[in-house]
């Protein structure tokens, strides 16, 4: 069986700001607002990335 990982993506939103959206493997998104840059975002991204995946298989 292939284990399916979260997929991220910083998405800029309308207006100002950043987002991440999280895409699961059972195909319900998440989003984490609050981000001024994306450099912002994306370093979030870096740092929890791997955390995330790691507890793919644990409850949300």
């Amino acid at each position: 069986m292939i284990e399916q990982r979260p997929a991220f993506m910083a998405c800029k939103n309308p207006g100002s700001g950043w987002r991440i959206d999280i895409l699961w493997a059972d195909g319900e998104t998440e989003v984490i607002k609050g981000f001024v840059t994306e450099h912002d975002a994306t370093k979030w991204i870096s740092e929890h990335s791997l955390t995330c995946q790691e507890n793919t298989s644990q409850q949300r």
